[in-house]
C-alpha cells in the first residue's frame, strides 16, 4: 500500500473559527476557552470514542452525498448530537477532514503490519503485504469513496498540498512499514530472493496492489480475492526467478 496510495496531507486543528463556523451558533470566545483547556491534556475514553463516532459519520455522509455537499450539520444529524459537539472535538471541518484521513492511515497500520510480522519467511511476508493491502481495500470501501470524493473536491485552507494532510512526523515513520521495498530488499539480504531492481520492482508491485481500488469501487461484485492470490503468484514467482 503505501503512503502513495494516500495522498494525503497535515491540517492544524486548532484555529480561529473561520466567519462562515461561528455563523453556525458557536461563540468565538468560548471556543477559544475551550481549546485552550483542551491543550495539554490526554483525551478521556469518552472524548475518544465521541470522536472516533463523529469520523465515522463524516466518512459515511462524504461517501453518501460527496464532499461538496457534505456539512457540519449532516454529520451532526447522522451522529445524532449537536453541531457544536463536533466543532467542540474538531474545531474546524478542516480539522475534521484532517482527522479522517489520519484515521485511514491509521487504519491501514492496524491492518497489514501486524499480517506481514505474522509471516515467516520473506517469501510469505511479501503474499501477507499483497494480501493484507488489498484486504483493507476490500474491507474499506465507504473509506475509498470518501477518499475519492476528497481527492478531488477538498481544497485545505491551508494551502497544504493534498499529499501533505493527516501526517504527523510519527505517523510518516509508521507508514514506512508499508514500504515494499522494504520486504523486498531484506528477501534478498537473506537469499530467499534473487537479484532484481528493488526500486523498480516495488513500485511495479506498490502499482499493482493499487489498481484494485479502482476496480472495488466501480465493480462492487469484482473478486479481490482472486487477484489476491494472482499478485501473489505473479510476484513471487518474479523474486525468486528474475
Amino acid at each position: 500500500m503505501g503512503v502513495g496510495v494516500w495522498e494525503k496531507w497535515y491540517i492544524a486543528v486548532n484555529r480561529p473559527l473561520t466567519r462562515r463556523n461561528r455563523h453556525i451558533g458557536v461563540d468565538q470566545m468560548i471556543y477559544n476557552s475551550i481549546m485552550r483547556s483542551k491543550r495539554g491534556r490526554d483525551r478521556t475514553f469518552t472524548e475518544t470514542a465521541r470522536r472516533q463516532q463523529i469520523i465515522a459519520c463524516a466518512i459515511d455522509v462524504i461517501a453518501e452525498v460527496g464532499y461538496p455537499q457534505t456539512t457540519i450539520r449532516k454529520i451532526a444529524d447522522r451522529a445524532g448530537i449537536a453541531m457544536s459537539v463536533v466543532l467542540y472535538h474538531f474545531g474546524t471541518k478542516d480539522g475534521l477532514i484532517e482527522a479522517v484521513i489520519a484515521s485511514m492511515y491509521q487504519a491501514a497500520l492496524e491492518t497489514v503490519p501486524p499480517a506481514i510480522n505474522r509471516a515467516r519467511t520473506q517469501t510469505d511476508k511479501l503474499a501477507a503485504y499483497i494480501r493484507s493491502s488489498i484486504d483493507y481495500f476490500d474491507t474499506h470501501r465507504p473509506q475509498l469513496t470518501a477518499l475519492a470524493q476528497l481527492g478531488t473536491s477538498y481544497k485545505p485552507h491551508s494551502g497544504k498540498h493534498f499529499g501533505d494532510l493527516g501526517l504527523t512526523p510519527e505517523l510518516s515513520e509508521q507508514l514506512a512499514q508499508l514500504d515494499p521495498a522494504t520486504l523486498l530488499r531484506a528477501g534478498q539480504k537473506t537469499g530467499e530472493f534473487c537479484y532484481f531492481p528493488v526500486d523498480s520492482t516495488a513500485i511495479a508491485l506498490q502499482a499493482a496492489v493499487n489498481a484494485v481500488v479502482e476496480k472495488i469501487l466501480r465493480d462492487p461484485e469484482f473478486d479481490v480475492h482472486r487477484y489476491s492470490d494472482d499478485l501473489v503468484k505473479m510476484f513471487s514467482r518474479m523474486v525468486r526467478n528474475a
